[in-house]
């Protein structure tokens, strides 16, 4: 995960909290069942409409945050990245078979050593864009700011109306506006109540899909792909992100909690996310809250989203303490192997190397 280190070699806390925000953001989204017209009154359906519109810029915002700050290539920040993702591949699916979740299946748990799947698309993607950073950085810092403007643009229309929602460019969409907001130091200059923006444009996207699925009652999955709905590239839910970044990026804060929080913010997605225990763990159960009377679903899914939230990041802690472990002895061993071999010029042709 990208490091937000910036002047004086703190974390920022207030982007800390907008990280962790962002997760609960996709709690909360993964909590909503409103499509179904069995889950609860006319008039709960319409607030859980509402509090679906308020988060479904979470992705946006983590990917905004990673592109302000830029990723930069570090040797443990990216062992741990690969590290957390394969800890929790196995971990997760482990421990749903000793608890009788699921069954073993050998072709499953060996998929584990992949840690690629539908349900951590999200993981896939950032991953992905871990590897193109270093291009996109350079094309940020060496390119006019309203050269940017057009990129991001032709990115745009590629991404809603070429490629359909592939994730990829979406993210690279947004991690160049999150280096253009960087660059022109825009929470700074930008004279704008980003607040009072957030909840207009919330309003806006609720009213947008409100009125969509009224019309046409189309299930999750279809709301994810239309531009005027759901879709993560819908021109609504970009801004609300970005309101969300100049709201947070304006408040001051310092807070160690926060940061300690922060850090361990992305196991909260790995380990509800996994496919191993998404339907028959989170998703089911927050589905069954809505046989609930409607004080009783409030009170109960605060606190199912809590308890993942905070649970998620203590197990966290422990993956931390094994992964620091493993980096450390891992270096000592690195440390040990003659220079000769670790040179990258020892493996060049004799013409290659001189050319370079």
């Amino acid at each position: 995960m990208v490091e937000n280190m910036p002047l004086g070699g703190k974390r920022q806390s207030n982007i800390e909290a907008l990280r962790l925000l962002s997760m609960l953001m996709v709690l909360n989204l993964h909590s909503f069942w409103g499509y179904d017209y069995n889950h609860g009154s006319e008039l709960f359906q319409v607030v859980d409409f509402f509090r679906e519109s308020t988060s479904i810029c979470a992705v946006n915002v983590f990917i905004l945050i990673s592109g302000y700050f830029g990723i930069k290539w570090k040797a443990k920040s990216f062992f741990n990245l690969i590290f957390q993702v394969l800890f929790y591949s196995f971990a997760v699916y482990l421990v749903a078979v000793l608890i009788g979740a699921i069954d073993f299946n050998k072709s499953e748990f060996l998929n584990c050593f992949k840690g690629l799947y539908k349900s951590w698309g999200f993981i896939t993607s950032y991953v992905t864009l871990y590897f193109l950073s270093p291009w996109l950085n350079a094309f940020a810092e060496n390119t006019p700011s309203r050269t940017i403007l057009l990129y991001i643009l032709i990115l745009f229309i590629a991404e809603n109306f070429i490629f359909l929602s592939t994730g990829v460019i979406n993210f690279c969409l947004l991690y160049i506006i999150g280096r253009l907001i960087h660059k022109t130091e825009m929470p700074n200059k930008l004279r704008v109540n980003a607040n009072y923006s957030y909840w207009i444009v919330t309003f806006l996207i609720f009213v947008s899909v409100f009125a969509l699925y009224l019309k046409f009652h189309w299930d999750a999955e279809t709301m994810c792909r239309i531009v005027i709905a759901y879709s993560y590239s819908s021109p609504l839910i970009i801004l609300q992100a970005v309101f969300l970044f100049l709201i947070f990026s304006r408040i001051k804060i310092q807070s160690n909690f926060i940061n300690w929080c922060a850090s361990s913010c992305l196991a909260i997605f790995l380990i509800h996310m996994h496919p191993a225990i998404k339907y028959i763990g989170y998703y089911n159960y927050t589905e069954s809250l809505y046989e609930l009377q409607v004080s009783e679903h409030i009170l109960m899914l605060f606190f199912t989203i809590s308890s993942v939230f905070f649970g998620s990041i203590l197990i966290d802690k422990v993956r931390k303490l094994i992964s620091d472990s493993i980096y450390c002895c891992l270096i000592k061993i690195y440390r040990k192997i003659p220079n000769k071999i670790k040179s990258f010029d020892t493996y060049l042709p004799n013409q290659l190397r001189e050319i370079i």
